[in-house]
């Protein structure tokens, strides 16, 4: 028989672990999904870059739960002028390295984030990727 107690504790339980599950994202997630959008931008593919960027514009609805739609021109648009931004910093870089994951608020929102280093002789430059997991799928909020 479950009591007023049992209830308690185990909507407690449920609701703490769909909390918990809700943004992880693992180091090794993160360095595949900003690898394979490094890899995208440098071939130009600007379609299934879209696909990893999370959309960011007037669209309340959407704000920070989809996915840039590579179909819409405006927001293709955004998408191959953050690609060759990124692009740029890799044509003059010899190497990069990832950092550690860390959690970090973004607008309101728990998010994750990296710090890459990017080096080109001597110079470095440090940039900031912020993660998140949309419907089980990990994408970039940001690249500043």
């Amino acid at each position: 028989m479950f009591t007023k107690k049992n209830i308690i504790i185990n909507l407690f339980i449920i609701f703490f672990s769909a909390n918990f599950s809700f943004a992880q994202l693992t180091q090794t997630e993160a360095n595949a999904t900003i690898e394979n959008f490094f890899s995208l931008c440098k071939k130009g593919d600007f379609h299934n870059s879209a696909k990893l960027l999370i959309y960011f514009g007037q669209d309340k609805v959407r704000l920070y739960k989809d996915f840039f739609n590579p179909d819409n021109p405006d927001e293709f648009k955004e998408v191959k002028r953050i690609c060759k931004k990124v692009n740029a910093t890799l044509l003059i870089s010899d190497s990069y390295t990832i950092g550690k994951l860390r959690k970090l608020k973004f607008n309101g929102e728990t998010v994750q984030g990296v710090n890459v280093l990017f080096k080109s002789g001597k110079q470095k430059i440090r940039k900031r990727i912020l993660l998140k997991k949309i419907n089980d799928k990990t994408g970039i909020l940001d690249y500043s």
